[in-house]
């Protein structure tokens, strides 16, 4: 790692706009580096675990533009230099943790435009609502009710409208190793905590993906499960303890881990085929051409019938006779960084709408 030391009077400081990038895990804060590559802004990514922070120093090749911490308290101490804050989560959560919660409310105070990207395909405060009569935002049985406000103060998209593209969708790569030899294998992508899977999606989802691989006992299928999956009161965590010995669990403390393939659009893009519920994850199936089967469940028909084309599963049954293909979405675009700070500039010129949701910050 390289760091220059240089004394600095005020106004000898870089004349590029800064821009505070706050996200919540690894695959989040690549996501930001992606976006940043080629802007005219200079980016300060949070990132909220400093394992994480180490990969970057270790495992990425960061453009001149970007700088990294995972400290927190140093970016509440920088908040005031930024001309803007990017953040991946822009709607109150009962389960954000109190650190993300102390950059915000700093930036709040500081009145920094808050400007949200999405963090995945479908998010309440974005592109999602549900109509769920029992309210409980912090379950995974129960949804919000109405269109959840976002606390951000605009928008950018990678996916709809006058979207920026997806920031995975560029020939520029990051990783110091982008070839990689791996064994052939299917990868498993679940986010069956989402509450729109219930407890009767997630038995059919574990007993299809459990059939199928007892059905070809000669094949390996590496499962990328969301992290939130692993609760008790998740279905499919309860019944891991029932899968075939053909099916590992991701990650460098689990079942299986494939050097500097961190994350789960590493082992999506490296992989022969792929099985998936409703997610982000679509889009890298997308990208890579990658054949795959698409869980089908009632709560989210209306989004699985959106998509422009997939292969899709409702039971076992199905799921053993499926011809896999690769899924098109209709949402998937090149990333367009000339797109990307045209729309941050544009938040940072016009005047800041107002969001009451920022006084929840202030006062709570």
């Amino acid at each position: 790692m390289h760091m220059s030391i240089k004394a600095i009077i005020p106004a000898a400081h870089s004349s590029a706009q800064k821009i505070l990038f706050v996200t919540n895990n690894l695959s989040q804060a690549e996501l930001a580096v992606l976006a940043a590559m080629n802007s005219k802004f200079e980016f300060l990514i949070y990132i909220n675990n400093v394992h994480k922070e180490y990969s970057f120093q270790t495992d990425y090749i960061l453009p001149a533009n970007v700088k990294m911490t995972s400290d927190y308290k140093s970016v509440i101490m920088l908040t005031s230099i930024f001309s803007a804050a990017i953040t991946t989560v822009g709607h109150i959560s009962p389960v954000l943790n109190e650190k993300f919660t102390a950059i915000i409310k700093a930036c709040i105070a500081c009145n920094l435009p808050i400007i949200e990207v999405p963090h995945g395909l479908y998010q309440w405060g974005f592109n999602f609502s549900d109509d769920s009569q029992f309210v409980n935002t912090a379950s995974n049985t129960h949804g919000g009710g109405y269109p959840v406000p976002t606390f951000a103060n605009f928008q950018i998209s990678w996916f709809d409208g006058d979207s920026v593209g997806y920031p995975r969708y560029r020939d520029e790569r990051i990783r110091k190793v982008n070839d990689v030899e791996v064994p052939t294998y299917t990868v498993i992508t679940t986010n069956t905590n989402w509450y729109m899977y219930g407890f009767d999606d997630q038995r059919v989802l574990a007993q299809a993906i459990f059939e199928y691989a007892r059905s070809k006992p000669t094949e390996l299928f590496v499962w990328c499960h969301h992290s939130a999956e692993l609760g008790q009161m998740n279905l499919l965590n309860n019944m891991l303890g029932a899968k075939p010995p053909n099916i590992f669990r991701y990650g460098y403390d689990k079942d299986i881990y494939f050097h500097s393939m961190d994350t789960t659009e590493d082992v999506i893009e490296h992989a022969a085929a792929g099985i998936t519920t409703i997610s982000t994850c679509l889009l890298d199936f997308e990208l890579h051409s990658i054949p795959t089967a698409v869980f089908w469940s009632e709560g989210l028909s209306a989004v699985s019938e959106s998509m422009t084309h997939s292969a899709s599963f409702r039971s076992p049954e199905e799921l053993l006779r499926l011809e896999f293909k690769p899924p098109i979405t209709g949402r998937l675009k090149p990333f367009n960084s000339g797109n990307f700070d045209r729309q941050i500039s544009n938040a940072i010129n016009q005047q800041t709408p107002i969001n009451r949701s920022q006084q929840i910050f202030l006062y709570s």
